[in-house]
């Protein structure tokens, strides 16, 4: 039949397909005869092949600690903290600090232990991620000048960030940052107990003296944290980038001058 299909002309070809339908064919019958059982199971097969895989569950992941919870457990770890020296060890490990691994370095506390004047930044910037100091770079050679212009030396005080990590981009921290931090700032002062405090920028201030959220509304005026004489003036690294407010900052130099010496 195949044969002789093939040789038909186009019109012959057309005659026979009408004349079949209209003898009611409704299947073509091939040369060799088609197992459909075997067909069928096979379209199963090719079925289950082209099903779309699983999804992948997530892995399991370890409880975030709330912040509440962060908090309250840097204020124990704080508390418990003997000495300056264990005070910095027990923050370096304090693994829930919410910007411990965002950061390079823990930029916290360094200088004399003894000593009777405390430098506080406000937090640490780009320079002082790398090199793990308080302050670093031109804005550490800008505030050995300032220092040395009221007498004293960068050598010769301690120094102090509140917040001991850098915040990414340098953007303000969060509150729970915050909370994060405080204590252990706290707790420094604490255990050093300074005759007078000079702070940098506006964070010191606002969270340890209940001074003003503007540095330039917070600046020159005599606040306290506890018992100890704070006065807030601008960040070295403010007054490289802002050099019309130099004389802001040496009118707040000589008003802590004065309270040192009194």
């Amino acid at each position: 039949m195949a044969d002789i299909m093939n040789d038909m002309s186009p019109e012959a070809a057309a005659q026979t397909l009408a004349w079949l339908v209209a003898m009611g064919a409704d299947e073509i019958i091939a040369n060799e005869p088609l197992d459909r059982f075997a067909a069928s199971a096979l379209r199963a097969v090719v079925a289950e092949v082209a099903k779309p895989a699983p999804l992948l569950q997530p892995a399991a992941q370890a409880p975030v600690a709330q912040p509440s919870q962060v908090a309250a457990d840097a204020r124990n770890v704080a508390a418990s903290s003997k000495s300056l020296a264990e005070l910095k060890q027990a923050l370096a490990f304090f693994n829930d600090h919410p910007l411990r691994k965002g950061s390079t370095k823990l930029s916290f506390l360094e200088g004399p232990e003894t000593a009777r004047i405390l430098l506080i930044g406000d937090k640490p910037r780009n320079e002082e991620d790398k090199s793990g100091q308080v302050f670093a770079g031109k804005a550490r050679e800008l505030l050995a000048r300032m220092l040395a212009a009221i007498e004293l030396s960068i050598d010769d005080v301690a120094l102090l960030n509140f917040i001991p990590y850098r915040p990414p981009g340098n953007r303000a921290p969060s509150d729970v940052e915050i909370a994060s931090s405080h204590p252990f700032a706290l707790r420094a002062i604490e255990l050093m107990q300074p005759r007078a405090i000079l702070g940098f920028g506006p964070l010191p201030g606002q969270y340890l003296a209940g001074g003003e959220t503007s540095i330039l509304k917070q600046r020159g005026r005599l606040l306290k944290i506890g018992a100890t004489d704070f006065i807030s003036t601008l960040h070295p690294d403010e007054l490289l980038k802002f050099p019309q407010h130099k004389k802001l900052a040496w009118r707040d130099l000589l008003a802590f001058k004065e309270r040192i010496l009194a």
